[in-house]
């Protein structure tokens, strides 16, 4: 008897070895992307390639290990026409992906995912990047002490302020402003939160989309025009990679945590409370970070022990960096 036919074969093909393969510690968990088109590795490398300077640092990994295998194939199910991807829950370990041109799922007990494209898919390089190996990859690396938090972060001297707000609160433009007087950028609007111990704080630092009206307050930007992101809206991009604005290692053990507000006239810094904080901060989570709506309050009371703030923004995002400087944690 031939002895593969007594061996049950994988239906999710995680037993197939595919050709290409590439292996970075995202966010201190050695995470394996392997495919079957080196197109996807180099996307990989793109979106997670600044995560190589962690191989030095032993200490800031994690002991898990993490696996993504990309099939580019012909999908005979579905169409290659552009559209919408949706996510949906299948139960507490398992999302699932469904896109025309595709369709994926991730395991967090197993510590996997796979997924299935059509090549027509990599053409919109962005799109793939942004809506399928980076979710595939975060929505397993979440659930391994990596709790995602709505908020920017900069950081100075291994020493940070997580900028909380809503969309359109201000947290892009502030921390661009923020790196124009020499902070480094460790997150746009998502930092992830390992409860420990130890307690530390991880960004993923690379880029900022800023609105339009930001031309209004940086002279360099003057002449500077929107791009249409992935998720549908039009900022304008600036890219870190290359500037001293990006970190080395994206991660710190000190964050205190400021909630972004409006004023009238002048950026005004308010004490708050644990449990302000808290109370101010779940009152509205946003799909997604829903799904940590019974851990959250965990992870912002740690934060607090560095120090709470209200920070009410005036119209110039650029006097709020003063204040910056009473936020950050001794």
């Amino acid at each position: 008897m031939n002895p593969d036919a007594r061996t049950p074969r994988d239906p999710l093909r995680r037993d197939a070895v595919l050709e290409h393969t590439l292996t970075l510690p995202v966010l201190g968990i050695p995470v394996t992307f392997a495919a079957t088109a080196a197109e996807v590795i180099e996307i990989a490398e793109e979106a997670y390639g600044n995560w190589r300077a962690l191989l030095d640092r032993p200490d800031l990994c994690s002991d898990e290990r993490v696996s993504i295998r990309i099939f580019v194939e012909d999908v005979a199910t579905v169409t290659a026409e552009p559209g919408p991807i949706v996510y949906r829950l299948a139960d507490p370990d398992r999302v699932v992906l469904r896109m025309a041109g595709g369709v994926g799922i991730t395991d967090v007990a197993r510590r996997d995912g796979v997924a299935w494209v059509d090549p027509a898919r990599l053409h919109d390089r962005a799109t793939f990047r942004y809506g399928v190996l980076e979710a595939m990859t975060q929505s397993v690396l979440t659930f391994l002490d990596r709790q995602p938090f709505h908020a920017a972060a900069v950081e100075r001297d291994g020493r940070a302020v997580l900028l909380a707000g809503p969309s359109g609160s201000g947290k892009s433009t502030v921390a661009y402003a923020a790196a124009q007087r020499g902070y480094r950028v460790l997150a746009e609007d998502l930092v992830f939160l390992q409860m420990g111990p130890p307690f530390r704080v991880w960004g993923l630092p690379g880029h900022l989309h800023l609105p339009f009206s930001a031309r209004e307050h940086f002279v360099e930007l003057d002449g500077a025009l929107p791009e249409l992101m992935a998720n549908g809206k039009r900022k304008i991009a600036i890219d870190l990679r290359d500037s001293d604005a990006m970190p080395a290692i994206p991660v710190v053990d000190r964050a205190a945590i400021c909630v972004l507000g409006r004023s009238t006239s002048r950026p005004v810094l308010t004490p708050m409370d644990g449990d302000a904080l808290t109370a101010t901060l779940t009152a509205r989570l946003e799909p997604g970070f829903d799904l940590f709506a019974d851990t959250v309050g965990g992870a912002i009371r740690q934060l607090a022990r560095f120090g709470g703030w209200r920070l009410d923004l005036s119209d110039d995002p650029q006097e709020a960096v003063t204040l910056l400087e009473r936020v950050l944690p001794s």
